[in-house]
This record gives C-alpha cells, structure tokens and sequence, in this order.
C-alpha cells in the first residue's frame, strides 16, 4: 500500500457514491474513500496513489486484498486501462480473446483448456483493456489461473493437486501454471454461459454492449473518465461477440470451437 497513512481513528466521508461486492466508495473531498464493509477499513485513491487509513493494518488479509483490487481496478482507470470480469486467453496466432460471464460461469475451466491447447493466458477472472490507436488491446492482469480439482475426470493431471484445494472453498481450486501473456490485439469477445445444450451464437454490438457493461461496471461512475471508459467498452463491443452455452463435453474441444466462429 503505497503513500503515507491516513489519520488513525474515525473518517468522516460522504455518502456511499457506489458499491462493488464488499467495498463501498465515498467522495473525500477530491479524493475517493473505499471502505470495506465487514472489515470497516479504508483506504483512498489519492493523486494516483492507494493511501491506507482507518482499520487497514488490523483488517483480515482477505479484506485487504479485496480493498487493495478494488483501488488497483479504479487508479488503472485513471490510467485509461479498464478492468473487465473476464477471463483472457492468445491463441496461437497471437490474438486475445475475452471470454466474459458471472462469477461460476466457467471463465476459468475454458481458460485452463485453452492453455492445454497452446493458448497463453492474459488473467482467467479480470483482463485490462485499452485503446491503442484502432485496436483494442488485452493486457494481463496478474493473478494465478484457479480451477476446480472436482473436474480431475477431464483433466487428469488435477488428480495431484487435490491437497492444495483452498479450504472451505466449495469449488475446491487449486492455482495451476499455465503459458502467460502480457499484452495482446482482441478480436473477439465470447459471453460464457453453463448450459445443458452447446450453443455458440452471434451477437450484435448492442447487446455485446450490454452484456460488457455488465462486467465492467465502473463505467457508470459518474466523473471524467466514465466517457472514455464508456468508449472503450463500445469499441471493444463493435468486435466480432458470441454467446457461448458450453457443456463438460466441449471442454476439450473449445479451442477449435473458438477458432471455427470467426471468419
């Protein structure tokens, strides 16, 4: 946690301007006070930077790495990179796909198959993007790639890592090394839903808008970089989408499922 420390004690701040899982934001004046709400911690995002405060250091390490990505995700958006809840996966000819959905939608067990084609990883639960002249680029955001032990019956090589499960994780994830990217061109975007039927259909820049709107939801924000925030979204959103229902069966061919939607 970088800069100096906030005075110790109670902050007086305004009322809650947003809310993103556990973490509420508050205008603090010119600066932006993120609390967390079981820990009650804080810290501000001040001239670029995260400033502990009040209950910070006494907070469990769980409230603090929720606090700390809250921050990370709202100063990379004053940076003009902008977090989306995606997984996000290079395939062999070096272009990034972003496969977008809710949390339990299967990001992170496609991500884990398309590393075991060849595919390299940008994140499996949060990508940047940017513009960068007229692309629109994938960056990696740092995180180790989880998947659940429970699916060691199509990927066998799980079988050895059962002891490392996260204890009362329910999905029982294990953090697997898997080919890492840093930065990539994006040329599709693939919304990811569980479904009893496979189905992989096109959709329109409206509703691919939408349904990214959804998973970058601090573009609502309203300060001054909601419009630029807004504009990469839309950018990212008039490239080629598809809906994507998968099934166990397809997780070992998503590779050439993705390869064969595009033109």
């Amino acid at each position: 946690m970088g800069g100096a420390r906030a005075a110790a004690g109670r902050v007086s701040v305004s009322p809650v301007v947003w809310r993103w899982g556990g973490v509420d934001a508050s205008e603090d004046g010119e600066h932006l006070c993120l609390m967390h709400r079981q820990a009650d911690a804080r810290v501000f995002v001040r001239g670029g930077r995260l400033v502990s405060g009040s209950g910070y250091e006494n907070a469990a390490p769980k409230a603090r790495r929720e606090l700390a990505r809250v921050g990370a995700i709202v100063r990379l958006r004053q940076r003009g990179r902008y977090f989306v809840h995606a997984a996000g996966a290079v395939d062999p000819q070096g272009r990034a796909w972003l496969l977008a959905g809710d949390s339990g939608s299967g990001k992170s067990t496609l991500a884990y198959s398309l590393s075991r084609s060849g595919w390299t990883i940008l994140g499996d639960d949060g990508v940047l993007i940017e513009l960068a002249g007229s692309e629109v680029r994938a960056c990696a955001w740092h995180a180790p790639l989880e998947v659940s032990s429970t699916l060691a019956s199509a990927f066998p090589e799980l079988r050895a890592h059962v002891a490392r499960a996260r204890p009362n994780d329910p999905r029982r994830r294990v953090s697997m090394n898997v080919p890492l990217a840093s930065r990539a061109r994006v040329v599709a975007l693939v919304f990811v839903e569980r479904a009893e039927c496979h189905a992989i259909t096109t959709l329109g820049p409206l509703a691919a808008l939408g349904a990214l709107v959804r998973q970058s939801p601090w573009v609502i924000i309203d300060d001054a970089y909601a419009c630029p925030h807004l504009d990469a979204l839309r950018r990212a959103a008039a490239l080629p989408s598809f809906r994507l229902e998968h099934t166990p069966a397809e997780l070992h061919t998503v590779a050439r499922i993705l390869m064969e939607a595009l033109p």
